[in-house]
């Protein structure tokens, strides 16, 4: 029951309970994104770190029931003021990182990287038009 004590109940997704706070957003993990595996999503975590600084993750340990569940708990800086980007704002934005728009809706590489589902609901534009990817799925691209 701590958990709450992360902040307000946020929107919740396929893989996160979001408790909003005044400076960020706490997401716990039920590692369904990432086959049960830390270790998997840690490794996309360091991948969205490096490619969207401005919404690094960091982790902050775990939550959970005794005995039967493990959740990681992360959290991110809160973009204030802000509303999803329009999909041409998450094109042009990607194009500027140097990622190349695939055939999918959402779907960019730059050869080493592949994001996808960055799609309104993941993508955030504040009120000076910044845009900010605050969730992602990304892998690194065998060659």
């Amino acid at each position: 029951m701590d958990v709450f004590r992360l902040g307000v109940p946020g929107p919740s997704g396929h893989e996160n309970d979001t408790y909003v706070a005044e400076q960020g957003v706490y997401k716990v993990n039920n590692l369904l994104n990432n086959e049960g595996s830390i270790v998997s999503l840690l490794h996309k975590i360091l991948l969205h770190n490096a490619i969207f600084p401005d919404t690094a993750y960091s982790f902050r340990g775990f939550a959970g029931f005794d005995g039967r569940t493990v959740q990681p708990v992360l959290y991110q800086p809160r973009v204030a003021d802000a509303h999803p980007a329009s999909q041409i704002m998450i094109d042009t934005y990607m194009a500027a990182l140097g990622f190349e728009k695939l055939s999918e809706e959402g779907r960019f590489s730059n050869g080493e990287y592949e994001a996808w589902d960055l799609l309104p609901r993941n993508v955030l534009v504040d009120k000076d038009g910044d845009v900010f990817v605050v969730d992602a799925e990304i892998k690194r691209v065998l060659q």
